[in-house]
């Protein structure tokens, strides 16, 4: 009698479970859309995108930002942390040559930042937040 009761709530779960998963893939929630830009940065040669290009982006915006790394050589791309704490720091760690990162640039107060390579001095640019 016991292993029956058992059983019967064992399949009672499962038959839930199957519902409640098919409900979901046949209803998916809404996606939350954010008001994004994308920004692709490129390392090659020495440089992002050719000439290490500013970067304009609005103040409490998101702006998502690829990284690649298109080079035979190991780069990186960071932003340290700010006096102010006006943009969120950026750390994509070591990206070999085909490497992608993804990630946003959030700005909370207006100014100019500086990412860089870490590997290579010569690769700074300039994000300004307005």
């Amino acid at each position: 009698m016991r292993n029956n009761i058992i059983a019967i709530v064992a399949i009672s779960f499962l038959t839930m479970g199957a519902l409640w998963g098919i409900g979901n893939l046949l209803n998916p929630p809404p996606e939350v859309e954010l008001p994004v830009e994308d920004i692709l940065l490129i390392a090659q040669r020495s440089t992002f995108n050719g000439t290490n290009p500013d970067i304009h982006v609005a103040v409490n915006v998101p702006t998502k930002l690829v990284v690649r790394n298109d080079d035979v050589v190991t780069h990186d791309l960071r932003v340290d942390e700010a006096e102010n704490g006006g943009i969120t720091p950026i750390n994509t760690a070591p990206l070999r040559g085909g490497q992608d990162f993804l990630t946003a640039i959030v700005a909370a107060e207006p100014g100019t930042y500086e990412y860089y390579c870490w590997y290579h001095p010569e690769m700074r640019g300039r994000i300004i937040a307005q």
